[in-house]
């Protein structure tokens, strides 16, 4: 028998259970049964769980306390924009580190329990923060029928039939999902569901820590917000069982008396709301109490004092607990084959059509920019200053070739969601396509590089080598460093922050005002001004050999007083050398891109690797 690994990752908390040959484990996160989804987003890089919160009192404004709330898209925090689904991912990594640990191997039989209500593109969003993290995904199980797969496995074990027909599942964790679920032998299937994210235990967290303490929950330092919320879902716990208990205060401060009534009061509007849902749930499906099969209560705010009552004061029956509650789910689609799943691995999405646009415009700046040193460089056209204008010329086609290069690299993350589309089951771990992507993307920039110098050869009767020399040694460096990176991102399987097509992404303004500086350069070397045109042409090269020191300095740094200082003592020395021609200066950008590359890999190198 082989490994298998379930994993319920929810809104506040996500927990994991892991089935090996020695039996079923819930996995120890943070020290517990649980780890917080929290995320700190800092320079250095993606810090989860309690860790999360600790580095939050010191920078506050890094914290994600709920990816999943925050959507699918990019979320801004400690000063940065960030893919949700890299945040997701960083604590699914956690969790594959930790089943392995307990495997003693990789797990490939990956079980996520998503809610009801997600659609098609939420789950696939799901899956490939999965890939992210390392792991395998092999099946998506939805909470409500994980809960009654499990509720049939404990009904089986018991030796007694399961039972048929539809039944009525309310999952109150951070949120509330009323769910009806149709069972029979060949498994179980959503008939209709409906959710209310304020309608459990993040609101009801909420109301306690105001009505304890007179603060609301936002206004606690971050650092000691996760302690205190730990506090009081331990306490909700304990009072199940006792009338009374004296719940730990954070950062030393004296033990706080809490007793059942104070968080039933709190409660209530909580668990109405969650009748209420189910109430509706039943209506949307056109069925009434007498005709489920039964009323099961899950989710880890369920252990509430009063929560059965309050909820079948709207409801109109008592919910039956389905024990454990805050582990029914993952539980479930640990240990149920028959478990009603949705088709694993999907592929990549391809980008839409307006990132197309921006990944194909530096290509089009390429085909250009060779273009124009065919037209400026042809005798029969304008004229130049000697014969060998086609030779001594090549930082025009080295530009070129680097633009090329660019646009090919950008698109790394295109050829790994190609590469995906063309694999029926795509096995590799997402660093693995990505390299795929890179290797891809440079093999066709030399290519490209390459095949200027031959066209540029042939059209002007020229030395090809020497030509090849200068255009495929200027890319050369750029080549080098970029295949660094896709070393790094297959032998250590990290995922930079923002995902790969934000981290390919080359500075615009770059290209732009190198297009424009070698252009200018070009036309001052190759055209045969007349005498009275000799100024004008003058200061269109030395403009063209300053574009290209803020080419580089856009290059090189971000910041825009920076750039500014840089472009100083780079535009210096651009404008001296602009005087004899292109090619020196096309170098210099290509430098400044082949740093930019290699500040790249080292950010690669300083993020932890990945157990695999």
């Amino acid at each position: 028998m082989h490994s298998r690994l379930a994993i319920d990752y929810g809104a506040a908390t996500v927990r994991a259970v892991l089935v090996a040959p020695s039996g079923t484990t819930t996995l120890t996160l943070d020290g517990t049964g649980e780890m917080s989804t929290a995320a700190h987003i800092s320079d250095s890089g993606i810090v989860t769980g309690a860790a999360a919160w600790r580095q939050a009192a010191a920078d506050p404004d890094g914290l994600v306390v709920s990816p999943l709330r925050a959507g699918t898209g990019q979320v801004s925090a400690g000063g940065q924009q960030v893919e949700v689904v890299d945040l997701v991912a960083a604590t699914l990594r956690q969790v594959a580190a930790e089943a392995q640990r307990m495997a003693g191997e990789p797990v490939d039989d990956v079980r996520l329990v998503v809610p009801a209500g997600w659609g098609p593109r939420r789950r696939t969003w799901m899956r490939h923060a999965a890939r992210g993290a390392g792991l395998a995904v092999s099946r998506l199980v939805e909470a409500p029928v994980a809960a009654i797969a499990r509720l049939d496995t404990r009904t089986t074990a018991e030796r007694l039939s399961p039972a048929e027909g539809p039944a009525l599942v309310i999952d109150v964790g951070a949120g509330c999902e009323v769910t009806v679920v149709q069972r029979d032998p060949a498994g179980a299937e959503v008939v209709s569901t409906l959710a209310d994210p304020d309608a459990g235990g993040d609101r009801l967290d909420a109301a306690l820590v105001k009505t304890l303490t007179a603060t609301d929950l936002h206004d606690i330092p971050a650092g000691q917000r996760w302690a205190m919320l730990t506090n009081i879902r331990a306490a909700r716990h304990a009072l199940s069982e006792q009338v009374a208990i004296t719940m730990p205060m954070p950062d030393g401060q004296p033990p706080m008396v809490v007793n059942t009534q104070q968080v039933a009061e709190v409660a209530r509007p909580v668990f109405e709301r969650a009748g209420e849902l189910a109430a509706q749930a039943l209506d949307a499906a056109d069925l009434t109490l007498d005709q489920v099969s039964g009323v099961h209560l899950i989710g880890a705010a369920t252990v509430t004092p009063g929560a059965r009552d309050m909820i079948a004061a709207k409801l109109g029956t008592v919910p039956v607990p389905v024990e454990p509650a805050d582990a029914t789910a993952v539980l479930g689609a640990a240990d149920a084959d028959t478990t009603a799943t949705t088709p694993v691995e999907e592929s990549l999405p391809l980008p839409p059509v307006r990132r197309l646009i921006t990944l194909a415009l530096p290509g089009v700046a390429s085909l250009a920019l060779f273009a124009s040193y065919i037209f400026f460089s042809d005798d029969y056209r304008l004229g130049f200053h000697n014969t060998t204008v086609p030779l001594a010329n090549w930082g025009v086609p080295a530009v070129a070739a680097t633009l090329a290069m660019i646009c090919l690299l950008q698109a790394a993350a295109l050829f790994a969601a190609l590469l995906d589309h063309n694999t029926p089951t795509p096995t590799e771990e997402p660093t693995g396509r990505i390299s795929g992507g890179i290797t891809i993307a440079l093999l066709g920039g030399l290519a490209t590089a390459t095949m200027y110098a031959i066209t540029a050869g042939l059209y002007f009767n020229q030395a090809i080598p020497r030509l090849a020399q200068g255009i495929v040694l200027t890319v050369l460096p750029i080549a080098v460093l970029a295949a660094a990176v896709a070393v790094l991102a297959w032998r250590r399987g990290v995922t930079p922050i923002g995902g790969w097509d934000g981290f390919l992404t080359f500075p615009a303004s770059s290209m732009i005002v190198a297009v424009a500086g070698i252009v200018a350069v070009n036309l001052w070397y190759t055209v045969a001004w007349p005498w009275y045109f000799a100024g004008w042409a003058n200061g269109i090269g030395l403009a063209g050999g300053l574009l290209i020191g803020v080419a580089a300095a856009c290059t090189l740094v971000r910041h825009p007083g920076a750039r500014l200082a840089l472009t100083v003592p780079i535009g210096f020395f651009t404008v001296i050398i602009s005087r004899t021609g292109p090619a020196p200066l096309a170098v210099i950008w290509a430098l400044a891109v082949a740093c930019w590359w290699g500040v790249h890999a080292w950010a690669l190198l300083r993020l932890p690797p990945i157990k695999r």
